[in-house]
Order: C-alpha cells, then structure tokens, then sequence
C-alpha cells in the first residue's frame, strides 16, 4: 500500500534535516513536517474524524497549510482547500456540501464564518491557527475551537492510517461550475501518485531542485508544486502571495530565492515578461518553467526565454479532473507573433482520444474534435452530483468488451502535420454571428499578437439581428498608448470581417479569480450589463 503521505516518511527518511518548505525566512525540514503532520493526524483522529470524513482547510498558503494537508492524509480523511478570499457564502457552499464537520482555519477565517447568519450550519469543531481568547469567548453553541498550539508535543510522532486503499479519496478540489455553485471534482491517492510519480520523472526533479510554489492550495497546480517537491526532496519555496501584484519584486524573488522549477498559470508569466525589469535579474538556477490555463502570447515568451537562458519553457495543458496531460517543449518560436502554441502531446501513461460530433474517434490532422483523456490520473468524478459526473466521465468510444472510463474534457483541438495538437477553443466558446461558426480564443490571439497589447478577452453577448455581438476587453503593455482605431484596424489586417469585434474597451488591467487566471465570469456580466437596453 502506498498513499501520499507515505512520500512525506519515504523522503523523510532520506533527507531528514532537509528543507522542506520555506516561507520568507521561516522554515520547515522534513522531519519536522513528518512529525508535526503526524500530531496533527492522531489529534483529528481524537476528535472525531474519521476515514473518508471531509476535513476543510480556510487557510491562506503557509507553513501550517502544508502540514494541514498531511496531517488529514494521514488520518484517512480527505482534504478540502477552500479559498480564503472566496466569498463567505461560496466557503460555506462547500462546507456544507462536503459535509464538513472539521475545519482547520486562522483566526480571521473563522470570524468570518462567525459573521454569517445564525441559520447558517456550521463545522462542529475548528482547529485555528492563531485562536485568542477574545475569539475563544465568542464560540457559537456546539461549535468547539481549538488552538493550533495545543496539537503539538504531548502527540505521537509516527502516525499514518494505514487501513485504506489508494483508489480511496484524498482530496476535493473546487472548479467554477456553469450553474454558478462550485463543482467538486474528487481525485483518488491513485490519481494524483500516477500523475506525481510520472511527472517527477519526466522532468527529473531531484532533492537539489527548489520549486516555486505560486499556486494556491485550492487549484490543481499545487499538486505538482506540493507533491512532486516531496516525492523527490526537492524544497517547496512558497511564493507570497502579495508578490503577483509585485512583478519586480517576483523576477527578485525567483532570482534571489534561487528558484530552479517555475509552475504558473501563464497570465504571471506575461506580467513578468512586461513589467518585471527581467535584465536586473540573471537567474542562473531557473532551470524549468511551466505555463499552462490562459494564451501565452509569443512575443512574451520571447523576452522570457531572453532574459532565462537556463530554462526550458513547457506549455502544460490539463484539467483539474484529470491532472496535467500534455506537454509542449517550446524551443524555437516562430517570427508570427500571432503563432499559437500547440499543447503538444500526451504525457507517459496517458491517452488521448478525438472525436467528433457523432462520438467517432478521428486520427487525422487538421480535423476538429473533442479531446478526451484516459488515464489513472482520471479523478473519481464530482462530489455528490451524479449527472454531472456521468455527463463528463464516460466509456472509452468505440470500447464494448471493457469498462474504461475517460474525461469529456469539453475542448476542441487538431493534431498538426507533425503530430502536435493544436487547441482550437472551448465547445461552449464557439458562436455563430452573421451566420459565420466562431472560436472567440482566435480573435483573442490576434489581439494579443499587436505589439502594445498585454492581454486581450473577447466575448460574445447575444443579439436578435446577428446573432452574436462580438466585445473586446484589452490591457495595454506598461507605458503604451493606443486607441480603438489602432486595434480595429489591426483585427482586420489578419481577420475575416465578421470576426472583428463590433466593440473595443481599453483597461488598466483584468480582474483575476483566486487561482490567477483572467476571470471570464465578470467580462460576460460586463458585456450583459453594457448592451442591455436601459429603461
């Protein structure tokens, strides 16, 4: 039997006095988190928690957080990150739809939850990182707080479950889902180590690595950041989180911190490359970096892979439900700056299926189709939402002699000529206007493309006489100016004239969601709000 908590006592026997995670100057070796995370397990076991229990995690990204998820592991339970900035009532969403009667949190986390209403049904008990007295005097009838402090010495040192299998639960992550409440999308011990164990491999990460670690706990980026470190030995070096508003001082923070593994959602990487004053810098160490989630416009790549000599650049495609599960080297970038990164090809022990309208399997570049994933990395399916999950999770096309389920991941790609695939957009971003079929994600890479463009979003709000009505939302690069003229003039160089947006907005900047990406959720309420007839 192997879990993942068993990586921690694995790595932990080798390198005991090791960094392990780091934050500023705290930090934290690998026995320390070994034993720590082991009190922290046979204290929820003492209070109640049992195997399979749903445990939340209210924290913002620490040390504390990092021996949270082990400790819970290790008590056969399954943890639940849940986003600190989050809205008060999408925190109490998940607790409640998890069933979540533990819940390990700071003292501003559980005022918070304390200034909700009081029909609103709270964890039975918290464990609180910070708790005071003040606090401990306002506890709500049936709802026991206990300080993070009082976990420590007086517990045993070694303690793990050992009585589940590794197809059994380890953690729920919580996506944006389309009807507004977030979906929570279960992955097994088994799916995140056959993903862990093949990753770590393939890009060879050693104890003399130091990672980065910018994703927050609650988006599946930090499965690779978090375990993958520990899988190996390497050092989790937890990146601020005031830094991603701060690109200088996140190119400082890489380069002083001597970072060798970046992994980010690619918008951080644009803001670097624009705004970060990257020839200070020299990063000697940096040796891989991976982006993945939004458009990486080439022109930002370039000065990238300038100013980081040391680094191979990977564009990571993947879905929570399904971990990572392709890769494209990008080493030579081609002069168009409107060129479109491929997302490559599968990693080891993972399959890809396309197939078209009609469910039919396709082989053959330049066809569109849906991207479907197979693979022990598949998550189990969405807590507590059946149809969803047999909607997304279903039988292997073509496949009648076997059960083999694989991830509908809702994406539309072409393989190239070279065996590369291309993702061409979202089924649920394709339109119609004028009668003409429409990927929004090609009129945003046009956008991106022109040289005093940052970042682009367009969106398409519904319209009686068109169909759809094309909007275009657009941040400039640092210290440019431009006007609407330039970008339409500049759409319809390189586009048909039904897919230049009717509209053009200019901003300072977009709006992020808690995992960093641009969030997409406010661009169509904008658009709604701004074609709407007024009264």
């Amino acid at each position: 039997m192997f879990l993942l908590p068993h990586l921690l006592s694995a790595t932990t026997e080798k390198y005991p006095d090791k960094d392990a995670v780091v934050l500023g100057e705290s930090t934290i070796s690998y026995a320390e988190l070994e034993r720590k995370s082991s009190q922290l397990a046979f204290s929820l076991v003492e209070q109640g928690v049992k195997r399979g229990d749903r445990v939340g995690m209210l924290l913002k990204k620490s040390i504390e957080s990092i021996i949270s998820l082990f400790g819970i592991m290790k008590a056969g339970a399954i943890y639940v990150p849940i986003d600190p900035l989050a809205p008060v009532a999408r925190s109490q969403y998940i607790i409640q739809n998890c069933g979540i009667d533990c819940l390990i949190t700071s003292a501003q986390g559980i005022s918070d939850l304390f200034a909700v209403g009081e029909t609103v049904l709270l964890p039975r008990k918290s464990i609180v990182v910070g708790l005071n007295k003040e606090l401990s005097s306002r506890q709500r009838p049936g709802m026991e707080c206990i300080a993070w402090e009082d976990i420590g010495d007086s517990k045993p040192v070694n303690y793990c479950q050992a009585s589940i299998a590794d197809v059994y639960p380890a953690y729920i992550l919580h996506t944006s889902g389309s009807t507004g409440t977030p979906k929570g999308v279960v992955i097994s011990h088994l799916n995140a180590l056959s993903f862990v164990n093949m990753v770590t491999d393939f890009f060879q990460i050693s104890p003399y690595d130091r990672i980065a670690s910018h994703a927050p706990l609650h988006f599946d980026l930090s499965v690779f950041d978090v375990f993958g470190a520990v899988r190996k030995g390497a050092t989790i070096d937890l990146v601020p989180e005031f830094l991603s508003t701060f690109p200088v001082k996140l190119a400082e923070f890489i380069d002083r911190r001597g970072i060798s593994v970046w992994n980010s959602v690619s918008s951080v990487l644009t803001m670097l490359a624009d705004k970060g004053v990257l020839e200070r810098s020299v990063f000697d160490s940096l040796r891989l970096v991976h982006f993945s989630g939004d458009i990486m416009p080439a022109k930002y790549l370039r000065v990238l892979k300038k100013h980081m000599r040391n680094a191979a650049f990977y564009n990571i495609y993947g879905q929570t439900e399904a971990n990572s599960s392709m890769f494209y080297r990008v080493d030579d970038i081609p002069a168009d700056d409107a060129w479109k990164i491929p997302i490559g090809r599968p990693f080891p022990n993972i399959e890809v299926n396309v197939v078209n309208e009609r469910n039919e399997v396709i082989n053959h570049p330049g066809e569109d189709g849906e991207l479907q994933v197979k693979s022990s990395t598949v998550a189990l399916g969405y807590w507590s939402d059946k149809e969803k999950t047999s909607d997304k999770f279903v039988q292997e096309p073509g496949n009648s002699s076997f059960r083999s389920t694989v991830y509908r991941t809702g994406d539309i790609v072409r393989a190239d000529d070279a065996g590369n695939y291309l993702f061409v957009g979202r089924k649920d971003h394709m339109i119609k206007s004028r009668g003409y079929r429409i990927e929004l994600s090609e009129i945003e890479l046009v956008l991106t493309s022109h040289p005093l463009v940052r970042q682009a979003v367009v969106i398409a709000v519904p319209d009686e006489l068109i169909g759809n009505k094309i909007i275009a939302y657009v941040v400039q690069s640092e210290g440019d100016k431009m006007d609407v003229h330039d970008l339409s003039n500049y759409c319809y160089r390189f586009l048909p004239k039904y897919m230049v947006p009717e509209t053009f907005e200019l901003l300072s900047d977009f709006p992020k969601t808690s995992t960093g990406k641009i969030d997409r959720n406010y661009f169509e309420a904008k658009a709604l709000i701004s074609t709407s007839p007024t009264v």
